[in-house]
């Protein structure tokens, strides 16, 4: 459930808004606070904490882009609310998470909440994808021995050894946590098929990680996952949403590895 605060001096347009939101059933939320005026508002924000606080812009005693001088938590969204279409700049430069023209639209309203949701829920799917992250980087690193064609012959190699593997034409090159690397007579694809399912994740098309040397995901215009060598490896756009759940379910489902040699 999203918590809200709600500031604006005018009691009419503070009443139609909390109205709004307390009517709200696409997304779950809670008006928590509202305020008729800024240093109230900035003392419930940090208060109660919100997921999102509605903040008029024009008022008797400052200017609602003010707020943004003073520090809060990194989980709380300002939308901004106003007559004005003047503010829309400002509003652009500071990241805000929505702006609303008066009178609310119940659309528009709609659309920012639903926005906002969905940032939170990603974020906190980072965050629990950095746990489990955390996690791995102490669990005892599974492991199989394999034998893998080269150009001179075969390597065998047990694939707790094993960081990551990339895409090299109709080959692939495995680059082992020791710095060693080898190029194997498989393509990316026929490598992933080759290799132990619940260990090893395609992170983007070139590139195949050993999920326990995982130590970050990052987040950004070009996600990327650091291990524990150092090693940056891209996360394609289409598995930036996906990779915490992916990850999640490789590991509910890890069978014990066979530390045999293969028969």
């Amino acid at each position: 459930m999203l918590s809200v605060v709600v500031i604006d001096d005018e009691l009419l347009s503070l009443n139609l808004l909390t109205h709004l939101l307390n009517n709200f059933t696409s997304v779950q939320l809670k008006v928590v606070a509202k305020a008729m005026n800024l240093n109230e508002g900035i003392e419930l924000i940090k208060h109660h904490n919100p997921d999102l606080v509605f903040l008029d812009i024009e008022m008797p005693d400052g200017n609602g882009m003010e707020i943004f001088n003073y520090e809060f938590s990194q989980k709380t969204q300002i939308v901004l609310v106003t007559g004005h279409d003047s503010y829309a700049i400002d509003a652009i430069n500071k990241s805000v998470a929505g702006y609303l023209l008066k009178p609310v639209n119940f659309i528009d309203l709609q659309n920012v909440i639903k926005k906002v949701d969905k940032m939170i829920r990603l974020e906190q799917l980072h965050l629990e994808l950095e746990d489990r992250i955390n996690t791995l980087c102490t669990a005892e690193i599974p492991g199989k021995n394999l034998i893998f064609d080269v150009e001179s012959g075969f390597i065998l190699e047990n694939t707790r050894n094993i960081e990551y593997c990339t895409a090299d034409q109709s080959y692939a090159s495995i680059f082992t946590y020791a710095k060693r690397e080898f190029l194997v007579s498989k393509s990316l694809k026929e490598l992933e098929s080759y290799l132990p399912s619940k260990q090893f994740y395609r992170t983007h098309k070139s590139y195949l990680v050993n999920i326990y040397y995982i130590r970050k995901f990052v987040k950004s215009g070009e996600s990327y996952v650091i291990l524990k060598s150092g090693t940056k490896i891209p996360v394609s756009v289409r598995k930036t949403s996906v990779i915490f759940n992916e990850i999640r379910e490789m590991l509910t489902h890890e069978k014990s590895f066979d530390r045999e040699l293969p028969q």
